[in-house]
């Protein structure tokens, strides 16, 4: 669930690459307006041309759609092809419709806008939904209720809770495996490598303690002559030997499920520090283009 959460945040805060596409906002945008396009937009040769010429559709695009028999065809044809024309021909497309379907503009321009404030509270709930009934039961319990974060929280201190909560993780997993985090021929390793370390040095111990056993069987066999109290101990190591052996095995598969899980955490929260840093840089854009539209708007009232 986690890694679908990012590929939705990258398709809503990254810079789209003109070939791919509109945004998802512009997209939905479009949806919401779908049925006002087909039933009022009329698409002559005069439109398809002044399309054509500010290039928000090719040629090949506007025979196709001149070749639509009826208007509403027309219409849902332009529909099919602008999605697929890039991020920078939906503001176009808006002002192109404003002189003679200003109420199509208009609602274009509304849905737009509640699709930016719609769409980053859905990531954030569902981004609160992975770490409350995901990650925080992984790291502190399932029984641990002061570590689940409120349906409000704030997306920067979201990324940042998720960033300590992964610190937590890892810290309790070098303290499970007797690491030192002071130690820096330990700390530059993966969590990855210091478990398979961990294992491979249970399975030498074990391997160590089974060969000293067997080593004294043998002394046993050959000085002591075998009574009953020996026999018994030796059964009874026996079976200490086979349920050590046990808890080996089932050391080794919660080490290797818990080395996929750490692996997974550490590249997910690498990517959201990455859309983090991108939403800050965006938010920063965004910032300036109101300043920008702030000051023309400023100086055009000043000049009338």
């Amino acid at each position: 669930m986690l890694k679908e959460i990012l590929i939705h945040l990258d398709s809503t805060w990254n810079l789209n690459d003109p070939q791919t596409g509109m945004d998802p906002k512009q997209l939905r945008a479009l949806n919401q307006c779908h049925r006002d396009i087909l039933r009022d937009l009329d698409i002559d040769k005069q439109f398809l041309l002044s399309l054509y010429i500010d290039n928000l559709i090719t040629e090949a695009q506007s025979k196709d759609i001149e070749h639509e028999t009826s208007r509403r065809a027309k219409a849902s044809k332009l529909m099919e092809v602008l999605p697929r024309r890039g991020p920078s021909i939906f503001p176009q497309f808006v002002n192109k419709l404003r002189r003679d379907y200003s109420w199509i503009a208009g609602k274009l321009d509304t849905e737009y806008e509640k699709a930016q404030k719609e769409m980053p509270k859905d990531i954030n709930s569902k981004l609160i939904d992975v770490i409350n009934n995901q990650l925080c039961p992984l790291v502190y319990g399932v029984d641990d209720q002061n570590s689940l974060l409120p349906s409000e929280t704030h997306p920067g201190h979201l990324v940042n809770q998720l960033s300590d909560t992964v610190h937590t993780l890892q810290y309790r997993s070098y303290r499970a495996l007797g690491i030192s985090t002071r130690d820096p021929a330990t700390t530059y390793m993966s969590l990855p490598r210091l478990i398979d370390r961990k294992v491979h040095s249970l399975q030498n111990s074990f391997n160590e303690m089974k060969s000293s056993l067997s080593e004294e069987k043998k002394k046993n066999k050959t000085n002591i002559p075998v009574d009953k109290k020996s026999t018994k101990e030796a059964t009874k190591m026996k079976k200490e030997l086979e349920k050590m052996k046990e808890a080996n095995k089932k050391l080794d598969s919660s080490l290797k499920g818990r080395n996929k899980k750490i692996q997974s955490l550490s590249c997910e929260n690498l990517t959201l520090q990455t859309q983090n840093r991108q939403l800050r840089d965006r938010v920063e854009e965004l910032e300036k283009e109101a300043l920008v539209y702030h000051r023309g708007a400023m100086i055009t009232e000043w000049r009338m």
